[in-house]
């Protein structure tokens, strides 16, 4: 009885050990299980969003690549298809872009910066408006031209002068009638120095002293010493016209030239009190200088001396500047050319050689004086 307690008894711990085993067993399924639950919802996610995402990107990529490529193939095939500028167009621009080259370079050179200076536009200005006709300019640059013909011809006239009032015996007197009563404004001055030479020929051999004979001689010497000066004629057919005898005003008036200067010339309204200290010289050539009685001013007189001085102040660096105007004429012509040529074959319609896209040499400086060309 005793071993069967006993047995019962084993019976009954082996039980026990195999429930607390199976309990064991249970709890580690169950933490096995959840390790199973929690790595579901990532496969999932990786199921429903990184392998979408990834076929997506590769989805997207093909087109984007082939895109790419069609566009690659388009370009290159666009640009070898175009046509390519024919041979003799690209020779005639090349051969040109070297004449433009040349001319461009040259212009650069002649170029200066006292081009920009306010008085010398001022001259530029009044040349362009003598050019253009406006009215009243046409005059007053006649009359500019005639009072510097003056000025420069002063002691010719003041010589002449002298002889006439110092040597007055009849057949010297005859000479001087003569030579004056055939100066004419618009003189032929060949045709008077042959009749001032035949009329010299006929009254010398009439004078008895060589004394007298001499006057006569200097006096046609000054006559074609006159001759050489533009205007110089012209100006003593006017002064003979009007009867001015007194050619001592052409060197009061050159004072004033003179005086210039020292004087700014940008405006006429600054030299009015020069002209005021000698009005009646001024009055006095008004005739001379073609200035009527009604225009007859102290700021008529002012404007020709303004003038006048920008001449004698600017004067050389106007004919630099008329050799610029020169160059960028050629300029203009040359460039129309290249022009014509570069509109004719444009790059969306042919393969465009490199020379057709460089920059055009002397370009700015055509810009900054184009206004003025047509007028010069």
């Amino acid at each position: 009885m005793i071993d069967a307690l006993q047995n019962r008894q084993e019976k009954l711990e082996n039980l026990n050990k195999l429930q607390k085993l199976h309990k064991k067993d249970n709890s580690e399924n169950l933490s096995s299980d959840q390790s199973l639950e929690l790595s579901q919802p990532s496969a999932f996610k990786l199921l429903t969003i990184g392998l979408p995402a990834t076929l997506l990107i590769i989805l997207v990529n093909i087109p984007v690549v082939k895109g790419l490529r069609e566009v690659f193939k388009s370009n290159v095939k666009e640009k070898f298809s175009k046509p390519k500028v024919p041979e003799g167009s690209v020779i005639l621009h090349n051969r040109t872009f070297k004449e433009i080259i040349v001319i461009g370079n040259n212009a650069k050179k002649v170029n200066d910066d006292k081009f920009g200076n306010e008085e010398f536009k001022q001259l530029i200005q009044f040349n362009v408006n003598v050019a253009k006709k406006i009215e009243g300019y046409p005059e007053l640059y006649n009359s500019v031209e005639l009072l510097k013909a003056a000025i420069i011809a002063q002691k010719s006239f003041l010589k002449l002068e002298s002889t006439e009032l110092r040597y007055r015996s009849r057949k010297q007197q005859e000479f001087y009638n003569y030579v004056a009563d055939n100066l004419v404004e618009d003189i032929d001055k060949e045709a008077f120095a042959k009749q001032v030479k035949k009329k010299q020929a006929e009254v010398l051999p009439l004078i008895n002293t060589e004394e007298g004979k001499v006057p006569i001689d200097a006096y046609v010497k000054k006559i074609n010493v006159l001759s050489q000066y533009n205007l110089g004629l012209k100006l003593l057919a006017l002064f003979k016209q009007y009867n001015l005898q007194d050619f001592s005003i052409l060197k009061k008036v050159s004072d004033v030239i003179e005086s210039l200067q020292a004087k700014k010339l940008l405006s006429p309204k600054d030299l009015i009190s020069s002209v005021l200290e000698h009005y009646e010289s001024f009055e006095k050539l008004a005739p001379i200088l073609g200035i009527s009685e009604a225009e007859s001013t102290a700021t008529a007189y002012a404007l020709v001396l303004q003038i006048l001085g920008l001449m004698n102040r600017h004067g050389k660096s106007y004919i630099q500047f008329e050799q610029l105007v020169e160059l960028l004429k050629k300029w203009e012509k040359t460039y129309k050319n290249i022009a014509m040529v570069r509109q004719e074959y444009t790059s969306d319609q042919y393969q465009i050689p490199q020379e057709f896209k460089e920059d055009i040499p002397g370009i700015n400086v055509y810009r900054k004086y184009a206004k003025y060309l047509p007028d010069l």
